[in-house]
């Protein structure tokens, strides 16, 4: 892939929703741009793909999270909670 924003947008809307517990619904693809290169696959391969990743990656998503990456997720969390009260 080459990283552009199309194809992060592909990436993202990978995948079946029922494959497995906790997976968020996916909302409608975005429009391709006019002259985009690439091929778009049907719905079918894109629910395979997206339960693939799923499958290959849940031995990671039950990990725990790492405490220096908690803190950073709390610094964050209260910075946004600073300036929303602003």
């Amino acid at each position: 892939m080459s990283g552009n924003e199309d194809d992060r947008a592909r990436a993202g809307s990978a995948g079946a929703p029922d494959a497995t517990e906790g997976c968020a619904a996916v909302g409608p693809r975005p429009a391709r741009r006019a002259g985009a290169p690439g091929r778009s696959i049907d719905g079918a391969a894109r629910d395979r793909i997206g339960r693939g990743l799923r499958l290959h990656y849940a031995g990671v998503l039950a990990l725990p999270i790492p405490d220096r990456l908690r803190m950073l997720l709390d610094d964050l969390a209260a910075c946004s909670d600073t300036e929303a009260s602003q």
